[in-house]
């Protein structure tokens, strides 16, 4: 059996919004899209999160606030296509967020 290994600090951060950065592991073969995104304290998403495909994330450190709960690390959060959230964080975090489909084709 094979493995491919890649660790997160190997990967280039990508800068998302004051505050948030982002690292993408490479896809794997079914095409799901896997970040780290960290958000410094005080850090919050510009827009409103729509997710036209579904999204895991799992709250790795800190407390990630989606504008209505705050989830301690630990957290596993399954985001419905539809879904919405407003993401934030007042003592900072680093969430795993998983993109099983992939990310939405934009046009």
């Amino acid at each position: 059996m094979r493995f491919d290994i890649t660790h997160s600090d190997e990967l280039e951060p990508i800068d998302i919004a004051p505050g948030i950065t982002a690292r993408r592991f490479p896809p794997g073969p079914d095409g799901a899209t896997v970040l780290q995104v960290d958000f410094s304290a005080g850090a919050r998403w510009p827009t409103t999160d729509v997710h036209e495909l579904p999204e895991i994330i799992v709250v790795q450190s800190g407390d990630f606030h989606d504008g209505t709960q705050v989830h301690p690390a630990g957290t596993y959060i399954y985001g419905h296509p539809g879904s919405s959230h407003h993401p934030q964080s007042t003592t900072g975090c680093r969430l795993l967020v998983i993109l099983p489909d992939g990310e939405p084709q934009v046009a």
